[in-house]
Parts: C-alpha cells; sequence; structure tokens
C-alpha cells in the first residue's frame, strides 16, 4: 500500500478542529479504512486539535496536522507553539506517562471519568481527551517540543498488525 499523507496548517482556532476532522474523515475513508476505524481516528485528530487551540501559544502561529496512512498503520501528529511558561507540558507529560503505565486504556478511561465526575464544575485539565485517544482510538501517544514547538503524536496499529499477520 503506498502510504497517504494529509498535512494541514491551520489557524489556531475552533473552527479548524471541525475542519481537520473533516479532512482526515476524508482521507482515511478514502484509503479503505473500515467506517469504525476512519470514525475513531477523526475523533483522535479532533481531540489533538483541541488541545493545540485550548493549551496552544499565543495563538499567532497555524497548527500543523498531519496525518499517515500506511498498511501497518496510522499516525497522527498535530505540532503547535506551547506557552514560554510550558506549565502545559509537565501535565501533558504526566498524562500520557499514565497512559503508557497502564495495561488496559478502558481502565484509564473509566479513572478519568470517575476524577472528572468528583470535580467542581469547570476545573480544567480533564486529560479526557487523551484517555479517549487511548481507549477509544486505540493509540499509542507520544509527544516531544523542540524550539518552543510541541509535536503530540497517535500512533494506531491497524488489526492484522497487532495479532502478528502480516
Amino acid at each position: 500500500m503506498e502510504p497517504k499523507v494529509l498535512e494541514l496548517s491551520l489557524p489556531p482556532e475552533w473552527d479548524s478542529v471541525r475542519a481537520g476532522w473533516g479532512a482526515c474523515h476524508g482521507l482515511l475513508e478514502g484509503a479503505g479504512l473500515a467506517e469504525d476505524e476512519t470514525d475513531a481516528l477523526s475523533m483522535v485528530a479532533q481531540e489533538l486539535l483541541e488541545n493545540a487551540v485550548k493549551y496552544g501559544g499565543d495563538g499567532s502561529e497555524a497548527i500543523r496536522l498531519s496525518l499517515r496512512v500506511e498498511a501497518a498503520g496510522v499516525t497522527v501528529e498535530v505540532r503547535s507553539r506551547v506557552p514560554a511558561d510550558g506549565a502545559h507540558l509537565a501535565t501533558l507529560g504526566g498524562a500520557v506517562e499514565r497512559l503508557r503505565a497502564c495495561p488496559d486504556p478502558y481502565q484509564a478511561w473509566v479513572e478519568r471519568l470517575q476524577r472528572v465526575a468528583g470535580r467542581p464544575e469547570g476545573q480544567g485539565g480533564s486529560e479526557l481527551g487523551l484517555a479517549r485517544i487511548a481507549y477509544e482510538g486505540r493509540c499509542a501517544l507520544d509527544y516531544r517540543v523542540d524550539a518552543g514547538v510541541l509535536a503530540v503524536s497517535a500512533v494506531y496499529k491497524r488489526e492484522d498488525d497487532r495479532r502478528g499477520v502480516k
């Protein structure tokens, strides 16, 4: 299978989330992914874009969305400028590490839901989006920071690849 790639540069605003979802859904559908995979991976892109809009820098630089579909799987990556104080990075790093350490993404999702349900309304930083990516999107999360730009990636392995079938 020849890789299918989508690269978008989007303004850091909420309308970009919808535009990104639509573009991803179209590429995934065109690449022949099953409907449930297409919907789940479009949601992954949406969650990553929402985080970039919500926690990104000063709003002056575009958000970069990259989607790569290959025979073995799909990678969604969102890159955005991060604020100079970097407070969000510590929270993100902790969330990603907790999700990596949890052997059951469903368990991580339920734990996040329980924590959010027990907090006063309006408190931010629920980490529900990241847990949703791991559970519903069946993706492994990673991140890196280079020169003030945060890249968060979600990697999905196709079903045949997860069972060791090539």
